[in-house]
């Protein structure tokens, strides 16, 4: 059996990357032993990665379009703290009434009201569209139909609205991806809803990965379609990663000459956002600060961008990890501005432990147990591979 601590962690990495039909009986149900300490440095450092990416990213958002950012943006991280910002309050507004009402997949009618009573600023593009769909009569998942909304056939929306979904279900991508298609529906359709499979995948994956990202990009394929855009996205990152070691402006100037110029991709588009995220991580090369100036640097929706390469390294790293950076000046605090059934003040701190308590009943829910590894409280995870759950034809119209 094996046992992971929160001040060590073994590699997972082969019996996470397993192909599923290489996986048999009693092998299949292999269930690692984690404390729940481990599981919060892991969701409380992949949720403030997200919340550092998308706030500290948002002076470069649309600022790089044509070409990326000269030289790559110093900046430190949230000294004044967190708030609300599309990047985190539709997950967080998501995740609260989760957490308040004991359910992972909110009701579609429910989910109506809680957006009738919140979503009314800060609010943008298919997000917003679907909202005045609510005002109505229009009942998710219609209101991310392509036929209603139209935005919801290429918006990034079923990219950076979903990371927090791989953090509650670690180890099991399937769960994380059929959690994040649920909330993304309502503002997306087709093609972002491969974005929305591959990051919860990838998000997943990231506490018990420890070997190379490709080997994890590996495995996270098999959640999408692959005749979809995501899935060429990702073979083109890496390829151009590996023709251009060095030279991060170059294979960003070749994304956006077939992504945007001649496939016609927008630059609020889940394929050529999802591209930049990729490179981003290829070239940060495990470096949370260099991976999120990746981001910034690379252009187009670089806040978004950012929240999502944050939470991949966050929820890799660590909470523990980040805090110890020297760029790390970010107090205890989350101020929502935006969202008024949720509390005005909270701390990020409590924020994690609201995603862990969501996490157990995630873990429970999907064939885990509470258990004691030596003196602490921790689970036994049953562990899933990636698979595709949405093919691309069979998305709503």
């Amino acid at each position: 059996m094996i046992k992971i601590d929160a001040r060590r962690l073994p590699c997972l990495a082969t019996l996470l990357l397993v192909p599923l039909a290489t996986v048999h009986g009693a092998e299949a149900a292999r269930r690692p032993e984690v404390t729940r300490a481990f599981l919060v440095d892991r969701i409380h450092g992949g949720w403030v990665g997200m919340l550092i990416g998308g706030l500290e990213g948002l002076p470069h958002e649309f600022k790089y379009n044509e070409r990326p950012r000269d030289v790559l943006p110093e900046f430190t991280f949230l000294p004044s703290g967190a708030r609300s910002d599309d990047d985190n309050d539709f997950e967080w507004t998501h995740l609260w009434f989760m957490d308040q009402e004991g359910v992972l997949k909110l009701p579609y009618p429910r989910l109506a009201e809680i957006w009738k009573a919140n979503m009314n600023q800060g609010i943008w593009v298919a997000n917003k569209r679907a909202r005045e769909l609510m005002d109505q009569g229009v009942v998710p998942p219609a209101t991310g139909s392509t036929a209603l909304n139209q935005h919801a056939g290429y918006n990034l929306s079923g990219q950076f609205c979903v990371e927090s979904y791989g953090l509650i279900a670690p180890g099991m991508p399937q769960t994380a991806a059929e959690i994040g298609l649920h909330y993304a529906h309502i503002a997306v359709s087709g093609e972002p809803l491969q974005a929305t499979q591959f990051w919860t995948s990838l998000v997943s994956f990231m506490p018990f990965h420890e070997g190379p990202l490709d080997a994890a990009l590996d495995a996270t394929l098999a959640a999408v379609d692959p005749a979809s855009a995501m899935a060429e996205v990702v073979a083109d990152t890496r390829r151009l990663h590996r023709e251009h070691p060095r030279d991060w402006k170059a294979a960003r100037l070749a994304i956006h000459e077939k992504w945007v110029q001649q496939r016609k991709w927008n630059m609020n588009s889940t394929p050529a956002n999802g591209a930049l995220v990729l490179l981003a991580l290829l070239y940060g090369e495990d470096d949370f600060y260099k991976t999120l100036q990746f981001a910034m640097a690379l252009g187009y929706d670089a806040d978004c961008n950012a929240a999502t390469a944050g939470a991949v390294l966050g929820a890799r790293l660590g909470y523990r990890h980040i805090a110890a950076l020297p760029q790390f000046q970010m107090p205890d605090r989350y101020a929502n501005k935006t969202r008024p059934s949720l509390p005005a003040e909270s701390k990020v701190s409590e924020q994690a432990d609201t995603l862990m308590r969501i996490c157990e009943r995630t873990i429970l829910a999907n064939g885990g147990q509470r258990i004691k590894v030596g003196d602490q409280t921790g689970y036994r995870i049953r562990l899933q591979t990636s698979r595709l759950l949405e093919p691309l034809a069979a998305a709503p119209e």
